[in-house]
């Protein structure tokens, strides 16, 4: 069951419409003002992409800032845990 969307001449609201068939009205009333004087209009449509076309649509500059940031953080060094431990010839047995 599509949904249709009508504007307004009057008032220039938008207003939808659920309609149980595919033979829409020409015009409904005007859920704002009640006026007749309404005209269909083509929806907007959205579409879901998926994960890897929305990773390739990732901008260069924000995978080079992520990339900076991982590198300056604590935990990127991967020598910090050895820098904290007790070296074994130090461990009491």
């Amino acid at each position: 069951m599509p949904i249709y969307e009508y504007r307004c001449q009057d008032c220039r609201e938008k207003t939808a419409k659920l309609w149980r068939g595919f033979d829409a009205p020409k015009s409904i009333p005007c859920a704002a003002c009640s006026s007749e004087n309404t005209s269909r209009i083509i929806s907007s449509v959205a579409f879901h992409k998926s994960l890897g076309s929305q990773l390739q649509d990732l901008d260069p500059r924000y995978d080079r800032m992520v990339d900076n940031a991982a590198a300056n953080s604590a935990r990127s060094d991967e020598n910090q845990f050895l820098r904290r431990s007790t070296p074994l010839s130090d461990a009491e047995a």
